[in-house]
Formats: C-alpha cells, structure tokens, sequence
C-alpha cells in the first residue's frame, strides 16, 4: 500500500537576493499547496490575514473553494516561496514571501494562466524598507522552469504590466 502525501509539496530551492549587498543571498522554498489539506487552506488563509491583499484573499478563496468540494482540481494550482527549508507540512505563514494561483493548459495545452501573483508587501519593489529584491521575478522564474515549454498568459491589472514585460518575457 502507498502511502499519499496531501501536505504542501517541496519542488525546489531558489536564492533571494538581500537589497543589501553584505549578506548573503536567503535560500528559499517553492513549494505546491495543496488545497485539499486542512494545514494549507491555514497557511493561505493566515497569509492574507497577515497582507490582506485583494490577489491574496482571491488565492484563498479559490483555494477555500476546492477544499469545500474536497476534489482537487486538475487544473488549479497553488504556490508559496516560503523562508522554511523543511517541515512542509506546517507552512509558516510568516515566512511566506510570494504565492500563486495558475491554471494549467489554459488557453491550451501549451500553456498555463498566471491567475495570481502576490509578493509579500514589506518586500514589494516600492517597500521603503524592503529586505529582499526580486522576489516577483524569481517565482516567474521558478513558473517558468517548473512548466517549460510552456507559454504563460497573465491575469495582470495595468500596474503590473511594466514589470512582467522587463522579468518574464511572457507574451
């Protein structure tokens, strides 16, 4: 009998760069959430209570939605980079730096739909007192290596627009 893990699932490490140059770059997590877990559902639902953003309480509302119906979605899926190097099955929402939601063979199966993306906002490019840069580019960046050869198509307001076309050369 195989034992199946519905916890939040480590991919892969990436390295943020520090705004200031005399420390080292932090070593972080991509991590997949898993909305059918009782411990993500938290984990996202505390993240937007800690931001209260509008893209992360449309994270967690889509999320909340499918473990609702307690079937997972083929297409849905959700992504933290997270401080944690381990115990990926209590994600602290306080060490969460970015979240998505995509939505995969969206328009086709070529591509994928970033739905949402969501830097937490004491580091967000226009933060006075950010400790980490780039932290947007290197989740696109973990998106587009996790789902190569793959398009990616936005769901991105007018804000946004200018710093996708300069990190992601996404069409």
């Amino acid at each position: 009998m195989n034992n199946t893990s519905f916890k939040g699932r480590f991919i892969s490490s990436l390295k943020i760069t520090p705004v200031k140059s005399i420390n080292p770059p932090l070593k972080v997590s991509a991590v997949e959430i898993n909305p059918i877990d009782n411990c993500d559902i938290k984990a996202l639902k505390n993240v937007h209570s800690l931001w209260n953003g509008a893209f992360t309480k449309n994270i967690y509302n889509d999320a909340h939605a499918i473990k609702l119906t307690q079937i997972p979605s083929s297409d849905e899926k959700f992504f933290i980079l997270t401080k944690q190097t381990e115990n990926f099955d209590n994600i602290n929402p306080e060490m969460v730096l970015a979240e998505a939601k995509i939505i995969t063979n969206n328009p086709d199966t070529r591509s994928i739909y970033l739905d949402y993306l969501q830097v937490e906002p004491d580091n967000m490019h226009e933060a006075e007192n950010r400790i980490y840069k780039g932290i947007g580019s290197k989740m696109l960046d973990f998106l587009k290596l996790h789902y190569k050869n793959k398009d990616i198509h936005l769901h991105a307001v007018f804000s946004t627009l200018e710093f996708y076309a300069k990190t992601a050369s996404i069409p």
